[in-house]
């Protein structure tokens, strides 16, 4: 044997890389090798389970008849031993109920009871469960350890965690925790998420007000996805007023049935150290006055903004579009985040913008990767956006790989070589064109298929204004799967004359 091969690190290195080729049976044979690869080899091998089963087939009387694994005779200490030999070495383990077979229970319970010491799973250090058997919940609650570090159970029935919490009080090693959105952890002491010293990163659901006082003074949180209701009145938040809270935090997640739930927050604490800003209603959203109100919060508390989103799940409250029409001067309060890399607004709100205005938002954000604005709920009234006007926003946002705008498409000159005017852009990767209208399916595509070569066509299945006929809404959608249709024909046509004529325009179209 070659003696580089010795080295533990480097060949633990090697394991690895066979690994990630997705060959475990190579893996598999390096353990039989010889007696100087199998122990390495086996850890690597053990590491990250996606399942229990690689670790139940290590007993020779545990079978899989129909879709049950069980046992036809009882198991012994030495069988337990044997699987403690591989248990110790897992350090990530996912375990759900989507296999095609299950687990018999007299198995589930010998693993949740194990007949020695240590347990079973001595270096488990994540997991990952979504098993909602009630067969399977003395398990999870012995897995929850205080050596934990990442809990993921957020697909777990909330009627289940009640019994799982008691078990992960009191653990100083927890960075991530995830729980079931819809589960209320309003009745969970204060003391609980403070004895979790370490957390890096909360999803859970409503919390109360101490709670949120004890988040807000975390110096380690960096990540925090809550719902809130009108039950959060703040007023433990309200006493840091004009301290620093939130000092690490550069995700916040806030879900509540109306926007208006989530503005306290940002109206407390200033968050310099944020970057990403997801706020999701599920009932009522905010007028355009509000709106505005909420944008200049965002500005002027979150400096260092990277990622903003608010999505409303309202289409069209009474009166609409009165009172619920987003300009310029709305978008124009978000200027000051010269960081912004992604802006997502699908809001109750319609948009009124133009091809200048939105050239001037381009202008302003060059780092801009995403724009999204109203592609799920659409616009529901017609566009001043054209084709000229998403050609100069490529243009002046040289990054951009996700745009979604309502547009009035329309592109006559389907005859000049590059109609798109020598605009391309090779990285944009998807076009979502809501509930743009269209004329034309040809010569739009003409028009795409040069300055935009690389991006898919999509987002045109959502319903139309409001006021248009069932048979104008099907006549857009119709338009649209042609242009999409038609677009890669032509971007391959294109891209067959430049090969004929000479031109590397097109050789370097995925940069």
């Amino acid at each position: 044997m070659h003696k580089c091969l010795q080295i533990a690190e480097l060949f633990d290195v090697v394991c690895k890389r066979v690994l990630a080729t997705g060959h475990q049976g190579s893996l598999a044979a390096l353990c039989r090798t010889c007696r100087l690869f199998h122990e390495p080899a086996l850890d690597v091998l053990y590491k990250s389970l996606e399942s229990l089963r690689p670790l139940l087939f290590c007993i020779p009387t545990i079978v899989t008849i129909g879709n049950k694994i069980t046992t036809f005779k009882e198991l012994r200490v030495s069988d337990w031993q044997r699987m403690q030999y591989y248990a110790k070495r897992v350090h990530s383990l996912r375990v759900n109920d989507q296999e095609e077979v299950v687990i018999d229970k007299t198995i589930l319970h010998g693993l949740a009871t194990s007949p020695f010491a240590p347990p079973m799973f001595t270096h488990l250090k994540r997991l990952w469960w979504s098993n909602n058997s009630a067969d399977a919940l003395p398990l999870l609650c012995s897995l929850v350890n205080a050596r934990l570090e990442w809990l993921i159970l957020h697909d777990l029935d909330p009627m289940l965690l009640p019994r799982v919490v008691p078990h992960i009080i009191s653990s100083k090693s927890l960075h991530v925790a995830c729980f079931p959105a819809k589960y209320s952890m309003r009745h969970i002491h204060p003391d609980v998420f403070q004895s979790w010293c370490n957390l890096q990163n909360l999803v859970c659901g409503r919390v109360n007000d101490a709670t949120l006082y004890h988040l807000a003074t975390s110096s380690k949180l960096t990540h925090l996805t809550i719902q809130v209701d009108e039950k959060n009145d703040y007023g433990a938040l309200m006493k840091l007023a004009g301290q620093p809270v939130f000092t690490a935090l550069q995700g916040l997640d806030i879900t509540a049935t109306h926007t208006s739930h989530c503005i306290p927050i940002l109206e407390i604490a200033e968050l310099p150290s944020l970057r990403s800003l997801r706020i999701h209603s599920t009932e009522t959203g905010l007028t355009d006055v509000e709106l505005h109100q909420c944008l200049c919060l965002i500005s002027y508390h979150c400096p260092n903004l990277r990622d903003l989103r608010m999505t409303e799940l309202q289409v069209s409250p009474p009166k609409f579009p009165a009172g619920y029409i987003i300009t310029f001067d709305t978008l124009k309060t978000l200027f000051s985040l010269r960081h912004l890399e992604t802006l997502h607004l699908n809001t109750t709100c319609t948009f009124s913008l133009d091809d200048k205005e939105l050239a001037q938002l381009a202008g302003t954000w060059l780092k801009l990767r995403a724009l999204e604005l109203g592609t799920e709920n659409g616009w529901r009234q017609p566009s001043k956006i054209t084709l000229q006007g998403f050609a100069e926003l490529l243009r002046r946002c040289p990054v951009l790989s996700v745009v979604g705008l309502a547009m009035n498409a329309w592109a006559p000159d389907i005859d000049h070589r590059r109609p798109g005017g020598g605009i391309r852009r090779n990285g944009l990767e998807v076009l979502r064109v809501a509930d743009s209208k269209v004329t034309g399916p040809l010569s739009v595509a003409a028009f795409l298929s040069d300055v935009a070569p690389n991006a898919e066509i999509t987002g045109y299945e959502i319903g139309y204004d409001i006021d248009g006929t069932f048979n104008s809404q099907m006549l857009y959608r119709e338009r649209w799967e042609d242009v999409s249709i038609l677009h890669p024909l032509l971007v391959n046509l294109r891209r067959q004359e430049a090969v004929g004529l000479g031109s590397d325009e097109y050789s370097n179209d995925r940069e």
